[in-house]
């Protein structure tokens, strides 16, 4: 295993909570009821929140909102995407932005900025 990936899991299992990231599934018509239906997946992962401060400076678009940074070692059974959603402490915030982070090959550490609402 790469030994920055298993420094990262360790630091986020150490200090980390659980989450539960919603994976946005497939959605279809079904012209029989005029709903669409959608097939989100949940899992329940640990993570690390960081509540994010926004300033003219640092996230000007994310002023006067309540966003969150979460830290999601790599290595999931699933890959972040910006139509996901994040149930945390009871609220659910809606994933704004994505960064990912590489050591030796491999994706390590994914940075999801979650806004919510």
């Amino acid at each position: 295993m790469n030994q920055f990936l298993k420094a990262t899991q360790e630091a986020i299992a150490r200090n980390g909570v659980q989450i539960t990231y919603k994976k946005k599934g497939n959605s279809a018509y079904n012209p029989d009821t005029g709903l669409v239906t959608s097939t989100d997946v949940d899992y329940v992962i640990t993570s690390y929140p960081k509540h994010i401060r926004a300033s003219q400076f640092h996230y000007p678009d994310l002023i006067g909102k309540e966003s969150y940074m979460f830290y999601i070692a790599g290595a999931q059974v699933f890959t972040p995407a910006v139509a996901d959603s994040i149930l945390f402490d009871s609220f659910l915030y809606k994933v704004d932005s994505i960064q990912k982070h590489f050591a030796a090959g491999v994706t390590c550490l994914y940075r999801v900025i979650a806004v919510k609402g």
